[in-house]
């Protein structure tokens, strides 16, 4: 099969998931009665009539895909959205590509946002500030930062990056992928300087990548010390802070 259409008032269609159908050249989707979407590609992909749609789950794996173009497709939901899970799996991002997220479209009822992605080097995690800014209404955010072991670039983050308008809603922050760097700093600074209503911060090292499973043990260790170190101290006492 290379062509699906999945349309018409007839179907009392609820959830759909469409995963890791490679052959699959074009999807059309367009249900009324469409709560819940989940897809692994965007290719030959359109959607339209979904008034109903308020759940989103994208994992990108066959293609270059970044956030902008995501948003743009889908440009006839994006404002009534409440849950949006993002998957990334690209890491040749580059720091112009990224600097496109200043010219997200407005997510007013997004409540929970899930992104996970892999860059390379230092790009600055602070770019993803624009994020925040286009869901006012976001209570969750979680982070999967999935970065390389080698090369492991440490430098001073800029953070003209960042937009200084305070969030009134963000209760919630987990960053999975927590290394110690000053990029993971950068953000957390931000993050606890502009969610001025935050309550919990949830730190976990996990990493994933790579084949030594010692190596990965001291990898985490390393950083939970680090967030024990460094992060604790700046946390203020009416915020949580959870280190996993």
């Amino acid at each position: 099969m290379s062509k699906l259409e999945i349309c018409g008032p007839p179907l009392v269609l609820k959830h759909l998931e469409i995963e890791f159908c490679s052959g699959l050249e074009s999807l059309k989707v367009s249900v009324p009665s469409l709560t819940s979407l989940s897809v692994t590609s965007l290719k030959g992909f359109s959607l339209e009539n979904v008034p109903m749609l308020v759940d989103v789950s994208v994992h990108i794996v066959d293609d270059n895909t970044l956030l902008d173009r995501l948003f743009h497709l889908l440009s006839c939901c994006i404002s009534q959205l409440q849950t949006l899970h993002v998957s990334l799996d690209n890491e040749d991002i580059s720091s112009a590509e990224l600097d496109e997220l200043w010219e997200l479209p407005q997510m007013p009822k997004l409540k929970k946002l899930f992104i996970e992605y892999c860059v390379r080097g230092d790009k600055s995690l602070v770019r993803l500030a624009p994020v925040i800014r286009a869901s006012p209404s976001l209570v969750e955010f979680v982070l999967h930062h999935n970065w390389y072991l080698y090369p492991r670039e440490d430098r001073q983050q800029r953070n003209e990056y960042a937009i200084k308008i305070p969030h009134r809603h963000l209760k919630v922050f987990e960053f999975r992928g927590y290394y110690g760097c000053s990029n993971d700093a950068g953000l957390l600074g931000y993050i606890l300087e502009y969610c001025v209503v935050l309550e919990k911060i949830i730190i976990d090292p996990w990493f994933k990548l790579g084949n030594n499973d010692l190596e990965i043990e001291e990898v985490e260790e390393t950083a939970r010390k680090t967030a024990k170190r460094e992060l604790a101290p700046q946390v203020p006492q009416r915020i949580e802070l959870v280190i996993l």
